[in-house]
Protein backbone atom coordinates (compact mmCIF):
# COMPACT_ATOMS: atom_id res chain seq x y z
CA UNK A 1 0.00 0.00 0.00
CA UNK A 2 2.95 2.39 1.01
CA UNK A 3 4.46 1.83 -2.82
CA UNK A 4 1.14 2.84 -4.55
CA UNK A 5 0.86 6.10 -1.96
CA UNK A 6 4.59 6.90 -3.13
CA UNK A 7 3.56 6.44 -6.63
CA UNK A 8 0.65 8.17 -6.58
CA UNK A 9 2.49 10.89 -4.93
CA UNK A 10 5.47 11.46 -7.44
CA UNK A 11 2.99 11.35 -10.47
CA UNK A 12 0.98 13.97 -9.03
CA UNK A 13 3.91 15.97 -8.42
CA UNK A 14 4.99 15.86 -11.82
CA UNK A 15 1.87 16.16 -13.43
CA UNK A 16 2.14 19.86 -10.71
CA UNK A 17 5.42 20.48 -12.44
CA UNK A 18 4.31 20.16 -16.09
CA UNK A 19 1.10 22.07 -15.13
CA UNK A 20 3.10 24.68 -13.95
CA UNK A 21 5.29 24.84 -16.61
CA UNK A 22 2.96 24.83 -19.03
CA UNK A 23 1.12 27.94 -17.35
CA UNK A 24 4.37 29.95 -17.75
CA UNK A 25 4.79 29.16 -20.93
CA UNK A 26 1.42 30.76 -21.92
CA UNK A 27 1.80 33.74 -19.82
CA UNK A 28 5.30 34.67 -20.70
CA UNK A 29 4.57 33.73 -24.55
CA UNK A 30 1.20 35.80 -24.17
CA UNK A 31 3.63 38.73 -22.81
CA UNK A 32 6.34 38.31 -25.59
CA UNK A 33 3.75 38.11 -28.04
CA UNK A 34 1.79 41.71 -26.86
CA UNK A 35 5.60 43.10 -26.55
CA UNK A 36 6.14 41.82 -30.18
CA UNK A 37 3.10 43.61 -31.59
CA UNK A 38 3.67 46.87 -29.66
CA UNK A 39 6.58 47.04 -31.31
CA UNK A 40 4.81 46.58 -34.58
CA UNK A 41 2.39 49.00 -34.16
CA UNK A 42 5.40 51.71 -33.12
CA UNK A 43 7.47 50.95 -36.77
CA UNK A 44 4.09 50.68 -38.79
CA UNK A 45 2.94 53.92 -37.40
CA UNK A 46 6.99 55.48 -38.21
CA UNK A 47 6.58 54.24 -41.49
CA UNK A 48 3.84 56.63 -42.46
Amino acid sequence: MTEVAVSLFGYTLKAIIFAAIAYAGIIFGKKFRDKKDAGRVVNSQESR
